[in-house]
């Protein structure tokens, strides 16, 4: 898989302001011989630790590209904040 064009997007934040909720979505190029992929990515701090993961799955057409999402996650927003990049933890 190639994964390109991490975005997040703050989606709200609790009543107190310690969990939000965010959006998560990358382009995904399948140029493996499966057309049901999985893509784990990777939140890193500035040390470049990995501080947080999630997956990303879906249906995409061998040797095709894509765009998926994962609509909604939760997470403290102090650990959010620290997260300076995401990227493909198989290939980073």
């Amino acid at each position: 898989m190639k994964v390109s064009n991490i975005a997040t997007k703050l989606i709200s934040t609790d009543d107190e302001g310690g969990v939000i909720s965010f959006s998560i979505k990358a382009l995904i190029e399948n140029d493996s011989d499966d057309a049901e992929v999985f893509v784990e990515l990777q939140g890193l701090d500035s040390d470049g630790f990995e501080i947080y993961d999630l997956t990303l799955q879906g249906n995409i057409p061998i040797e095709r590209s894509k765009v998926l999402t994962m609509k909604e996650d939760y997470v403290d927003k102090e650990l959010f904040e620290q997260i300076v990049r995401w990227q493909d933890k198989e290939n980073p």
